[in-house]
Parts: C-alpha cells; structure tokens; sequence
C-alpha cells in the first residue's frame, strides 16, 4: 500500500511540474512574441484561440486535473476507511454509468465554451468536414496500430519493468480491474461504450482540440504538444500508464498536425482503446 501512496504522490507532483511548466511557457513566449513585435513593426497574424480560451480550456480541464489530486488525498486513508467504503461503494455498472455521465458533461462544457462563449464552429475549428469517411477510417487504423504497437508494447513494457523495480507491483486503472473481475455483458458493453466512443470523442475535443490548439496558437506546436501531453497522461491516474499514454498523446497530436482533422486521433484513440480490451479478454494469464 506504502508503493501505492507514493506513485499517487508521483503522479501529483507531475501535474503541478506540468502546470507550472505551461505556466512559464506561456509567458516567455508571450514576452518573446512582444519584442519580436517592437523589432519588427509587423502586428500578430490572426489565430484560432487567444488567451481568454487559455482560460476559459480550464474549466472542463479541471474536471480531469483534479482526479491526481484526490487520489492523492484519499489514498492515504484506504487503510482505515477500506471496509466502509467496500460496504457502501457503488456497483461496476452504476460506475462505469456515472463515469460516461460524468464525460458527456465534460464535452458538452467544452463544446459549449467553443460554440456559444467564444461563437466559434466546432466543425470548422477542429476540420471535421475536412476529410472523407473512408480515409479517416484508413488513417485511423493505421496510426491506432502503430500506436498499440509503440505505446502498448515497446513503451509500456519499459515502463512498466522500469517501474516494478522502484515501487514492486502497481495496481491496474479502475475501469481495467472491473472488467477484468466481472463476467458481465452489461458491464462490458458500457465499458465498450465508454473507452470507444465517451473517452475518445470528449478528451481529444478538450486535449487535443481545445487546449492542445489554444497553447500552439500562444506557444509553439512541440511544446505544446509535450505540456499536452503529459497533462493527458496524468489524468488518467495510473503510474505505469504514464509514459506510454504521454507517447501516445504525442503521436495523436501528430496526427492531428499532419490531417487537421480531428476525427483522426478520435479514431486512432477509439482504436488503441478497442484493441487494449480485446486483448484484455483474451488474455490467457487472465
């Protein structure tokens, strides 16, 4: 339990760096987009987002930011309040259920800061007319694979044997050790429907449209895309996830850049997810 303390601990503290690192970004880049500006006489080309989106992409981000923090503060005090909790905790299903609740709030807080604070088209911004079905279908397979491949087998596996040898065994995520512990068809097609259509649609919306975008239009896309992700990786709670979910938002971002439609790494995380339960299920050591 000690380990488990400390890798929530771990992951808290990256989140602040990581906060803190785009904090110190955005202003060095704005003081250097400001000389630049005097040296030059030319005023800024116009952009998608500005800095009132910079604010405005933290509320719904908040919404997963603080998950760190309160695993961190609750995870202390799973020794003593275990029992209760067993005895008075919500159901697999009714979870799983509130969890894609909980992300259909969240995308429909970021849809409505674009569309209706900011009087932005969401089709438009994030170019989801941009590209024909069948290729983003091709594209996403593509890319998905590469990224299980990348991410699920070679990066994963480093990470998750690099780890071991400084915290010993680390827990699954949640969602991961329900569906592994229940039979249930109920419970396995919500948790299809979550981690294949609520997880994908909403976090590349906020991550990689919405903040990944407003903090390339103030920054720089390379840096953007490293804060990004890692903020994406963090989120989901889980230690040795860490490295390979940060790779993993870098190469959706990528992908991103290079199609400039956002169905892409939508369907290239719908994809990951997908396979990552099939081979779940069928694991034998399971």
């Amino acid at each position: 339990m000690d380990d488990e303390i400390a890798a929530k601990h771990v992951l808290l503290d990256f989140e602040l760096v990581t906060l803190i690192a785009l904090a110190v970004g955005v202003v060095v880049y704005a003081l250097f987009r400001t000389v630049r500006r005097h040296r030059s006489g030319l005023e800024d080309t116009p952009r998608d987002f500005d800095g009132f989106d910079l604010v405005l992409m933290f509320f719904p981000a908040m919404l997963f930011l603080i998950n760190p923090i309160a695993e961190a503060l609750v995870a202390g005090k799973e020794d003593t309040g275990g029992a209760l909790t067993e005895e008075i905790g919500t159901t697999p299903v009714f979870s799983i259920v509130m969890n894609i609740g909980y992300f259909t709030f969240v995308g429909v807080m970021t849809y409505g800061l674009i569309e209706w604070v900011r009087n932005r088209k969401v089709s438009d911004l994030f170019g989801l007319r941009r590209l024909r079905p069948a290729n983003i279908i091709v594209l996403s397979i593509i890319g998905g694979v590469f990224s299980l491949l990348l991410c699920g087998w070679i990066v994963g596996d480093f990470a998750n044997r690099y780890l071991e040898g400084l915290f010993g065994e680390l827990d699954l995520q949640e969602p991961v050790k329900m569906l592994r512990e229940s039979d249930s068809p109920l419970l396995l097609s919500l948790s299809v429907v979550m981690a294949c259509i609520a997880a994908p649609v909403v976090e590349e919306m906020l991550f990689r449209g919405y903040m990944y975008g407003t903090l390339r239009d103030l920054t720089h896309p390379v840096f953007s895309a490293v804060i990004i992700g890692g903020l994406f990786a963090v989120v989901h709670g889980n230690l040795p996830a860490l490295l390979p979910l940060w790779v993993f938002s870098v190469l959706l971002t990528i992908a991103y850049e290079a199609t400039r439609c956002l169905w892409v790494p939508i369907g290239m995380h719908a994809f990951f997810n997908a396979a990552n339960i099939v081979l779940m299920m069928t694991d034998p050591g399971e």
